[in-house]
């Protein structure tokens, strides 16, 4: 019985851990958006 405590704190982890990088991504993605406008206003 155990185990399965720790098969659902491993999945949990896993998703977290997606959050997180799937979180990051977007900001990364922002920020690379927003220099593009910022070079485009400088022609």
């Amino acid at each position: 019985m155990n185990s399965i405590k720790f098969l659902w704190a491993a999945y949990i982890a896993t998703w977290l851990i997606h959050g997180f990088y799937l979180g990051s991504i977007a900001r990364r993605y922002g920020r690379l958006r927003q220099r593009m406008k910022d070079l485009g206003k400088g022609k």
